[in-house]
C-alpha cells in the first residue's frame, strides 16, 4: 500500500557537492560519458540544438544526436562538437547493447522525446529504445506524450531493466496521470508528484516552480514516496526550450556515471542554478534557454570551487 509523503525537503548545496567534483587530471572524452539524444523531429531541430548544447556544457565526453536527417546541417552548424546519427546507425549501437563498458562504441545514456512529436515514426522509435536498450533513459515532452497515449508503450516502460527519469511538466503530468478510465490528476503538485510514482514506478522530475523530484522510498509502513524540491531557478526560465536544456543537463549527469536519483536532483539544482546567474546579468523577462546553456559552466564552476576550498 502507497503512503502519502510529508512535505519535501529541499535539494541542498551539499547534496550536490557530493556528486559534482573536480576531474582528475588524466581524464579523457571517452570517460565522460558518451550519450545519445532522440530529438528535434521535422522543423523543431532546436529541440535537439538546445539539448545537446546542456549535455556538452554539463560535461558530457561525446554527445550523439539522433534528428531527421534534413536538420543535420543546421544541428552540425550549432553544435559543431556534437555528432549527428542517423537512426539505423543509432539502433544498431542500441542493439549491440547499451551501458557503460559494454562496447567500444556504446552509449552511456539516451534522452528521447523533445521536438519529436507524436507520429506513428516517433511511437516505433519509442518502441525500439523501450525493447532494445538498457541505458540509463530519460523520457520528456513528446516521449511523455506517447506513453499517455498508447498502453503497450506504458508497458514497454514498465518492464524496461534500466533506469528512467520522467521530466514532464503540469500538462504533460495531467495526461500521464489520466491515463486510467475516470482518472482525473490532482491539482496540488505534490500529490500529483506522488501520483506518478505510484502509476509509473520511475523517477519523476515534476517541472515548475519550485520543480519536485519524486521516487518509490519504501519504508516499514509500505510503499512510499521520497520527495524533493529544488530551490533554485527563478520566474525568468518560463520559457520555451528551457526543459530541453533540462533534458540535456540531466542526461548528460546520467552518462557521466551519476546514479539516476542524483543525477535528477542536481540536475535541477544546476539548470536553476544557471537560470538564476543569467537573470543577476540580464534580469528576468528577456532570458531565453540560450542563457541557460551559456551560465551551465559557471553554475558548475562554483561546485569546482568548492572542492578547491576543502
Amino acid at each position: 500500500m502507497f503512503v502519502q509523503m510529508n512535505e519535501p525537503d529541499m535539494i541542498t548545496e551539499e547534496d550536490v557537492q557530493r556528486v559534482i567534483h573536480r576531474r582528475p587530471d588524466t581524464m579523457h572524452k571517452g570517460q565522460c560519458g558518451r550519450v545519445l539524444i532522440i530529438a528535434g523531429g521535422n522543423g523543431m531541430p532546436g529541440a535537439a540544438v538546445l539539448a545537446a548544447k546542456a549535455a556538452l556544457r554539463a560535461g558530457s565526453g561525446l554527445v550523439y544526436v539522433c534528428a531527421p536527417k534534413p536538420s543535420f546541417p543546421v544541428i552540425q552548424t550549432l553544435v559543431p562538437e556534437a555528432i549527428t546519427v542517423e537512426w539505423d546507425e543509432a539502433c544498431s549501437v542500441m542493439d549491440g547493447g547499451m551501458g557503460r563498458g559494454v562496447s567500444e562504441i556504446s552509449y552511456d545514456a539516451i534522452a528521447f522525446g523533445p521536438g519529436m512529436g507524436t507520429s506513428a515514426a516517433s511511437r516505433r522509435r519509442l518502441k525500439t529504445v523501450l525493447l532494445s536498450a538498457q541505458a540509463p533513459l530519460l523520457l520528456d515532452a513528446d516521449g511523455l506524450n506517447l506513453l499517455s497515449a498508447d498502453e503497450d508503450l506504458r508497458n514497454m516502460a514498465a518492464s524496461y531493466t534500466g533506469d528512467i527519469v520522467m521530466t514532464p511538466h503540469p500538462g504533460e503530468a495531467k495526461r500521464m496521470l489520466e491515463t486510467r478510465e475516470g482518472a482525473t490528476a490532482p491539482s496540488d503538485r505534490n500529490e500529483m508528484a506522488f501520483d506518478l510514482v505510484r502509476d509509473y514506478g520511475r523517477i519523476i522530475v515534476l517541472k515548475g516552480s519550485g520543480t519536485l523530484v519524486a521516487r518509490y522510498a519504501p519504508g516499514p509502513e509500505g510503499e512510499g514516496v521520497e520527495l524533493r524540491r529544488n530551490p533554485t531557478g527563478n520566474p525568468g526560465m518560463a520559457t520555451a526550450g528551457a526543459g530541453d536544456v533540462l533534458t540535456g543537463v540531466i542526461t548528460s549527469f546520467l552518462g557521466q556515471g551519476m546514479e539516476a536519483w542524483e543525477a535528477a536532483c542536481s540536475g535541477v539544482f544546476i539548470h536553476g542554478l544557471a537560470g538564476d546567474i543569467m537573470r543577476t546579468e540580464k534580469g528576468e523577462r528577456g532570458l531565453i534557454a540560450s542563457d541557460l546553456v551559456q551560465a551551465l559552466p559557471y553554475a558548475l564552476r562554483r561546485f569546482e570551487n568548492l572542492d578547491e576550498m576543502r
